[in-house]
């Protein structure tokens, strides 16, 4: 019996919560990130820019230590999930997106234009980058 629970015990403190959330459904924690490097994605659909990266973000996320994430943000909006996944279909985007605030994750401010990106290891943003990217200029940031 001590030992069920101490199993019991055991697994529920090693267990991570999960404070990203998908709007494609499941999420991940944080802390499991730890050893990736994040490149979080701050997009709108309005934003043509922010469309022509797409591809560039979706071949990033094939890389085998990196894992980008997607916020759409909306100064005036907050679409519902649905909505939001609907857009991911329509510009194919591959990676998944946050239905969890990355403010609540990260500390940050929302920033006050898109495209935004940021670069975060050891989930402390370590670049801002407020141009529009590249492939290669998202590999030069990431330091892969």
């Amino acid at each position: 019996m001590r030992v069920l629970i101490f199993l019991t015990l055991f697994f529920l403190a090693s267990c991570s919560k999960q404070d990203i959330q998908f709007s494609q459904g499941g999420g991940v924690s944080s802390k499991d990130l730890e050893e990736k490097i994040v490149v979080l994605n701050i997009w709108a659909d309005w934003c043509p820019p922010c469309i022509v990266e797409m591809p560039y973000f979706n071949k990033l996320n094939e890389q085998p230590n990196i894992v980008v994430l997607g916020f759409h943000f909306d100064q005036f909006d907050v679409l519902e999930t649905e909505e939001v996944n609907r857009l991911t279909k329509k510009f194919k985007v591959e990676f998944n997106n946050m239905a969890s605030d990355p403010r609540e994750v990260w500390g940050m401010e929302i920033p006050v234009h898109v495209p935004t990106t940021y670069i975060i290891k050891n989930n402390k943003i370590v670049e801002t980058l407020i141009t529009p990217q590249t492939f290669k200029s998202l590999i030069e940031a990431t330091d892969i």
